[in-house]
């Protein structure tokens, strides 16, 4: 995703400079470590992220009490939990640091006055948000029509950052299959 910020970044830029200007002044920088917990489940989600380094997953817990890995997100991705961010609800999802980060965030506040300011911010989320959605569908199909082969072997063709950065355990949570699966599924290939 990191391209593709860049380049609605850009096209904000050439589409209204003074909107650009506004926009990316408004953000701040910042930096967790390892571990911490950025977006916390049941509160919501206030701000907006651009992953300058580092990892982070994205989760929930099943109803048995155990986690479930939705995604990951590496430098130049957008980080937030989407469905808190949008509905000012608290979030049932939340983000927490797998590498130490650096990070600049924004307030859902001010992402939402520019956006009524500037049709240019606005097309910007909109187009962001779409981004998103086509993304969570691609995923979804992946994780509901391939066998834990096939997407292990889809991973090693297109996301090979995620069999290098990410640890086993959460990548097996992810994948929805065990450890031992997945193990057995590396050797193997």
């Amino acid at each position: 995703m990191e391209d593709i910020v860049a380049e609605k970044l850009e096209l904000l830029k050439q589409k209204n400079e003074e909107a650009y200007d506004e926009f990316t002044s408004a953000f701040e920088t910042g930096a967790s470590k390892k571990g911490e917990v950025l977006i916390p489940m049941n509160q919501v989600c206030k701000r907006l992220y651009i992953l300058e380094s580092g990892c982070a997953k994205q989760f929930r817990y099943k109803e048995d009490g155990t986690e479930h890995i939705t995604w990951f997100n590496f430098e130049g991705d957008v980080m937030t939990a989407y469905a808190s961010f949008v509905t000012a609800e608290p979030s049932y999802e939340g983000v927490q640091i797998l590498e130490d980060c650096e990070y600049i965030h924004i307030s859902r506040d001010t992402c939402y006055a520019l956006a009524e300011k500037y049709h240019a911010v606005d097309t910007f989320f909109r187009e962001l948000l779409e981004l998103y959605y086509i993304a969570a569908d691609e995923r979804l199909f992946f994780l509901q029509a391939y066998s834990a082969k096939q997407k292990y072997e889809y991973m090693l063709k297109n996301m090979p950052h995620f069999l290098q950065r990410i640890p086993q355990k959460e990548l097996s949570s992810f994948l929805g299959i065990t450890r031992e699966t997945l193990s057995r599924i590396r050797r193997y290939s």
